[in-house]
């Protein structure tokens, strides 16, 4: 497994999910997402079955991690995005996805290429550090400093903390963070 391949992919995937919410109509927005949900598990179910699909079965090979069932990750992403664009107006579900597939793809991306200070589990503080700066960067784009700095940083510590997959909670934590502020 190439983590930088599947980071990478994260964050393509992740600010592609997030155009879809911003630039297309909710519902259609959510019957994409919701569609690719659907043909996600189909592929997933194949897969842990045993049968080899071209091109997917390959990606699930270079990106999976060592004991977790296939296409995990993006599951729990594509499902996040969903229930976060159900729940919130679509430029908030549309900012919050996008903060996941930025803060997750660099904590990690950081974390590998420069962690030296294990903070929690296998987690680094230069990783932490990384992935908040350049959230908050992203943010500061379209968003007043001090709410990019707490964003970033409430979603970083979710992103160290949480006991439940980042890729599950970040979204609608952003989400409610954004509409309180």
């Amino acid at each position: 497994m190439n983590e930088y391949l599947r980071k990478t992919s994260h964050l393509v995937f992740g600010l592609l999910v997030a155009g879809i919410i911003f630039i297309v109509p909710t519902y259609h927005a959510a019957m994409i997402i919701g569609f690719s949900l659907y043909i996600g598990l189909i592929l997933i179910d194949l897969c842990m079955k045993g049968h080899t699909i071209p091109v997917i079965s390959t990606l699930i090979h270079h990106m999976e991690r060592e004991g977790e069932f296939p296409g995990k990750g993006a599951f729990f992403f594509v499902f996040s995005a969903l229930v976060t664009l159900m729940f919130f107006p679509p430029v908030v579900a549309a900012v919050s996805v996008a903060v996941l597939a930025v803060l997750d793809s660099f904590s990690t991306i950081f974390g590998i290429r420069f962690g030296k200070h294990r903070i929690w589990k296998n987690k680094t503080f230069e990783g932490f550090l990384g992935g908040v700066i350049i959230t908050m960067a992203l943010l500061s784009l379209i968003a007043p400093p001090l709410y990019s700095i707490l964003i970033s940083l409430v979603a970083g510590f979710v992103e160290l903390l949480s006991p439940v997959d980042d890729n599950l909670i970040i979204p609608w934590v952003v989400a409610m963070l954004i509409t309180v502020l």
